[in-house]
């Protein structure tokens, strides 16, 4: 029995442990590329969701490490799909200034955009975007010439989120091409149809997934990475994020950056397609 014992607590050590390289490893940068009707000209857009600041896996000093990692991927623009707060079960305490500052050191002539995720306090995340000079959308929509992007605020912690991202969108000017950023993915069931192009995180790809374990929310589960397409021609792309949440450990899955090509589409296509 003491054998059994010590069986099965060398191994919760030896996932542990492995878990714990897997969350403090480099992001992997991964690389889609889209065509977009009514896109003029190519535009290199650089995708970070899920940043949980915490002085467990995601300190401040790594969080800097990574920007000059995006910074070198001469991104054109910068879009954040939330979750800044650290949401572990317990963890030194960390500043929400300290998770958020690391964003000033980015470098985009179209700016770097964000919206809020269901770890954000709704009133803090604006203060503090507000006091480094960093652009929230949350139901509002910007036009950046190029491309237009409007911004949900988030589905659990945000007010009205569904009703404010419509009404955004019916802002938009028709033919130019309409990106929308949002947390969570289940809310790519209730786009406007003018949207062109869905980038959301919240699922960290799954975090721990251990022969398809932990199983998780049916909603959630339909999306957990990668690409997605509806019927519409609308498409959707799912970050795994950088950071973790609840514990810090990822096992079977891998943080990363999403590096996204917009190009224009050509003359009697229908949909980008290739990754």
């Amino acid at each position: 029995m003491k054998r059994f014992a010590f069986l099965v607590a060398g191994l919760v050590l030896a996932l542990g442990w492995a878990g714990w390289l897997g969350a403090i490893r480099d992001p992997a940068v991964v690389r889609y590329r889209v065509e977009l009707a009514g896109l003029q000209r190519p535009l290199r857009m650089v995708h970070l969701s899920d940043l949980h600041g915490s002085n467990w896996d995601m300190p401040q000093v790594r969080l800097n490490r990574i920007m000059d990692q995006l910074n070198a991927l001469h991104p054109d623009l910068v879009v954040v799909t939330g979750d800044f707060h650290a949401s572990k079960i317990w963890d030194p305490p960390m500043r929400m200034d300290d998770a958020v500052q690391p964003l000033t050191r980015l470098k985009a002539p179209l700016g770097v955009w964000s919206v809020p995720g269901n770890h954000d306090d709704p009133y803090w995340i604006r203060w503090v975007m507000r006091r480094f000079g960093l652009k929230l959308l949350a139901g509002d929509l910007v036009d950046l010439g190029p491309i237009q992007i409007v911004g949900s605020d988030d589905l659990i912690m945000g007010q009205r989120p569904v009703q404010g991202l419509r009404a955004a969108a019916a802002r938009a000017q028709p033919g130019k091409p309409l990106v929308a950023l949002v947390h969570e993915p289940r809310l790519w069931t209730m786009l406007p149809a003018n949207v062109d192009l869905v980038l959301a995180g919240h699922t960290h790809g799954g975090q721990i997934q251990i022969f398809g374990w932990p199983q998780f929310k049916k909603l959630d589960s339909q999306y957990l990475r990668g690409r997605f397409r509806n019927p519409g021609g609308q498409q959707m792309l799912v970050s795994a994020g950088i950071g973790t949440s609840i514990v810090p450990v990822r096992l079977g899955t891998q943080g990363e950056i999403v590096v996204v090509e917009l190009v224009p589409q050509p003359p009697g296509r229908n949909s980008g397609t290739d990754k």
